[in-house]
């Protein structure tokens, strides 16, 4: 009588352990990826920083019937002279590499124009140096 309830609790933690290893390989698929971001930072020809000036994105991709994605996006730096881009949506889940973006600012008749290389999932970051 014995054996039989010692094989019982054997089924019985055998199926428990399953049901764990399951929840958290679920739980562990279910993780949010981190935001694609690209932090501008615009100075004058002295490296000071400058606030209010208008920054845009401009990309177009090379391969159109592929990816007709092109990204157009604008703000306003703060007065730390930051600009902040949100680019998770510009990503398709599972596409690997790197996204040029040209980084055009303008300031009371001054321009400036730099190259930003962004990197899914990662915080960027670019100097723009108005002049």
């Amino acid at each position: 009588m014995q054996m039989y309830k010692k094989k019982k609790l054997n089924v019985l933690a055998l199926c428990s352990f399953i049901w764990l290893l399951g929840t958290g390989i679920l739980f562990g698929s279910c993780k949010e990826t981190p935001p694609t971001t690209l932090e501008v930072t615009v100075v004058n020809a002295n490296g000071t920083v400058l606030a209010d000036v208008k920054v845009w994105l401009v990309a177009e991709p090379t391969d159109t019937t592929h990816n007709p994605l092109a990204v157009q996006d604008s703000t306003v730096s703060n007065d730390s002279g930051k600009a902040y881009f949100d680019l998770t949506n510009f990503y398709k889940p599972g596409q690997i590499g790197v996204m040029q973006i040209k980084v055009k600012g303008f300031y009371f008749g001054l321009t400036g124009e730099a190259l930003a290389e962004i990197t899914e999932q990662e915080r960027n970051q670019v100097l723009l140096q108005i002049q």
